[in-house]
Order: C-alpha cells, then structure tokens, then sequence
C-alpha cells in the first residue's frame, strides 16, 4: 500500500465521519424530545420546566452527570498521555494531561454536588 494511503483515512475519518455520527446522533436526540412534547401536547398535558431539563440532559441529572463526564474526559485523556508520554521524545506531555484534569476535576464536582441537599 501506498504510505500515504493512512493518513487520508484517518482524517476523513476524523472530519468526516466522525462529525457525521455525532450530528445524526444529536439530531435523533433532538427528534425524540419534539416527539415527546408533541405527544404530550395532544393528550393535553402541561410542559413544565422540570420535563423540559429532563429531556434536554437525557434524564441524568445531578452529580450522576458530573462523574459520567468526567470518566469520559478520563478515557480520552488517559490513552493519549499514555501514548505520548512512551512516544520517543516525548514533547508536549503538559498538553495531554489537560483532558485527565478536566475529567479530574469532573469527579471532583461530583462528589461535592453529591454532599449538597437538594432543593427540589
């Protein structure tokens, strides 16, 4: 194969299809909140704000929230510190620690907004 053969499918994989996935996956999303509220329209139900936060976060709200998106961040920052750090000059290792952080930090949140009370 020709060694340039690599490269040009892993970026039309990165700016092609990877977008692609994620704009069908939240227009679906989208689609389905409208189906519910419509739906909800027609056998003469309220919408009141609390359904509307539901349906915008997916039903996962809270500090549940805060660690799903902070293991996330972890995954990817995790793999790539990883791989840059056995790479053989290992430049910009600061760099790759900024999604550990955020996914840190993440966590973090999550446990302090597990001890608050809940004002609902």
């Amino acid at each position: 194969m020709n060694e340039a053969f690599i490269p040009i499918i892993a970026i039309i994989l990165i700016f092609g299809v990877l977008p692609a996935v994620t704009l069908y996956y939240l227009n679906k999303m989208k689609s389905k909140k409208y189906a519910t509220l419509i739906k909800l329209a027609e056998i003469g139900g309220a919408v009141d704000p609390e359904m509307l936060k539901m349906l915008e976060s997916g039903g996962v709200t809270g500090y549940k929230s805060d660690y799903r998106l902070g293991l996330i961040w972890l995954a990817i920052g995790i793999p790539i510190t990883l791989g840059v750090m056995t790479a053989p000059d290992a430049e910009g290792v600061a760099f790759t620690l900024i999604p550990m952080f955020v996914g840190i930090a993440y966590l973090i949140s999550g446990k302090l907004r597990l001890r608050e009370p809940d004002n609902a």
